[in-house]
């Protein structure tokens, strides 16, 4: 996988990780372009979530008692590979679709309204 490829997954998990996907209407853009995402696709999108989420929440953890600036990146390319990999290891989901699912959610709030519901149960 390609290092821009691995950078915009991670960037985009950890953006939707600090945002939860209950204010994403707030800060959502309008679009007019309604892409189908099966349910299949969103129970594997939220197994995938929750597993980039935990990871966030650990390497945000262990970031914040870091103060060696080469070991802050060190730990947030840690970060980056282990939240791909688990996206890569989730059944019935690639990475390139988890993106695609996530920018959707941003703007969709049918699809919001939905992932939350998933996320809560």
């Amino acid at each position: 996988m390609s290092k821009a490829k691995m950078l915009t997954t991670a960037l985009t998990a950890l953006t939707i990780a600090v945002a939860p996907v209950a204010t994403l209407p707030a800060m959502a853009q309008q679009s007019n372009a309604q892409a189908e995402v099966s349910e299949a696709e969103l129970d594997a999108f939220v197994v995938a979530f929750k597993d980039v989420v935990a990871i966030e929440q650990d390497y945000s953890t262990r970031l914040k008692d870091v103060t060696d600036e080469a070991e802050k990146q060190a730990l947030i390319k840690a970060a980056q590979a282990e939240m791909t990999q688990a996206v890569e290891d989730a059944p019935d989901i690639e990475v390139d679709r988890y993106v695609e699912i996530l920018e959707i959610a941003q703007t969709d709030p049918d699809l919001q309204a939905e992932l939350t519901s998933k996320l809560q149960d």
